[in-house]
């Protein structure tokens, strides 16, 4: 996939029959350091939700 310059994306998955996907709160950690890691250099990020069954960016 090839993303644009000053475009919006909205970024989500969720666990197959809305299964957990974060069971511990290092899983929660786990993502938010992938995110600081990979996105954060690279976009503005203008909000983010983790729940136990779903992410957002």
């Amino acid at each position: 996939m090839q993303f644009v310059e000053e475009s919006f994306y909205h970024i989500y998955n969720r666990g197959n029959d809305k299964q957990v996907i974060f069971f511990l709160e290092k899983n929660y950690e786990f993502s938010i350091n992938k995110i600081k890691l990979h996105i954060v250099p690279h976009a503005n990020l203008l909000a983010w939700c983790l729940m136990p069954n779903t992410f957002i960016y």
